[in-house]
């Protein structure tokens, strides 16, 4: 009993946490002036590019409650994340995930690949001589989310609550750990997939 209720009271802190992340001024402020800049230059795309941030918003409602979302969901989130990022940053920002036949069969804690790519670019410079790699690819049953690093100059605050937090959710969830690798070239994490009875 003691350990459902952490988890439901982490799950609280942790739909907290991402509704808050994604409905900040800057967040929005960023999707709006870039659905305005593609509204003069290309109607058809910022059809799409609503569509994907309505999307987004619709799945963040859909699986705020849950503890774990199929594997599947999940990188349909992260991807449609990404559509939203990408039309701001062009090619310098890229996503990678390798297509894989976990997807069937394994879940992960929801929002978990979209806070870890929000993450990268939270704390990197992005632009044309600075590109920005994330990789999605999978080993042992595990989710490994790796990116290059470019520290920015004037680097945002970080309280790191984030990882914090879905270190806290897959403790309760699984004995296998996260793990975390930093340098100066990657930032590497690797979730434990999660197999339901």
């Amino acid at each position: 009993m003691k350990k459902l209720q952490q988890l439901k009271n982490d799950s609280i802190r942790f739909q907290f946490e991402t509704l808050r992340n994604q409905v900040n001024p800057h967040f929005l402020f960023n999707s709006f002036n870039t659905l305005i800049d593609i509204i003069e230059h290309d109607k058809e795309h910022a059809v799409e590019y609503v569509e994907n941030l309505s999307a987004f918003f619709r799945n963040i409602v859909t699986y705020k409650d849950k503890d774990t979302i199929k594997l599947s969901e999940e990188i349909k989130i992260v991807k449609a994340f990404y559509f939203i990022q990408q039309k701001r940053f062009g090619s310098n920002l890229q996503l990678l995930v390798d297509e894989h036949s976990l997807y069937d069969d394994r879940y992960v804690v929801p929002m978990v690949l979209q806070l870890l790519l929000e993450n990268a670019i939270k704390h990197n410079e992005i632009s044309k001589e600075k590109n920005l790699k994330v990789k999605v690819s999978f080993s042992d049953s595990r989710i490994i989310i790796s990116n290059n690093t470019n520290p920015k100059m004037n680097k945002d605050e970080s309280t790191g609550t984030g990882l914090r937090n879905i270190i806290a959710r897959y403790r309760l969830l699984t004995d296998k750990t996260v793990q975390i690798e930093s340098s100066q070239e990657y930032f590497v994490v690797s979730l434990p997939l999660i197999i339901r009875e």
